[in-house]
This record gives structure tokens, sequence and C-alpha cells, in this order.
């Protein structure tokens, strides 16, 4: 009886290390189709007249930062400057 009972506290701790009740329900909710996409990201750099955004492999070339804040809010990315 007590090896049971040991056997099961170190499956327990295991699967606590290993993070195994987060995979099965990523698993689980893969399969289900409810898996939440987080937000995707476009790179912005300057440029000598403005700025330029690489998103989903296409140039974006806005005017002022103000126009990069709208666009990225009406696209639902987020913004990762490189250089400014």
């Amino acid at each position: 009886m007590k090896l049971t009972h040991d056997l099961d506290n170190l499956r327990e701790r295991i699967g606590r290390a290993l993070h195994l009740d987060y995979i099965k329900q990523m698993s689980g909710a893969m399969r289900a189709g409810k898996l939440e996409r987080g937000p995707e990201w476009a790179i912005v750099y300057r440029t000598a007249h403005g700025f330029c955004c690489i998103y989903q492999g296409e140039a974006v070339e806005l005017q002022e930062m103000l126009d990069v804040q709208i666009w990225a809010e009406e696209m639902d990315v987020q913004t990762w400057f490189i250089g400014l």
C-alpha cells in the first residue's frame, strides 16, 4: 500500500514539474479547435522618410509614429521596434 501511495506522489510531482496538465489542456483545446492564437507581430524601423513595417513578409511604409500606432491597432498587431 505504501508503494502505491509513493508512486502516486511521484507521478504527481513529475506531472507538475513537466507541466503535463497544461500540455493535456492545450492538446485537448487544439483537437476541439478552441485554441486562441496570440497576437501577430510586426517589425517596425525608422527610415529616412518615416517608418517601415515588415508584416507577413510585406513592407508597409508609414509617415509618422501615430500612423504606425493606428495601423497596428486596426490590424490587431503588436509592434516590435528596431533601432529607434
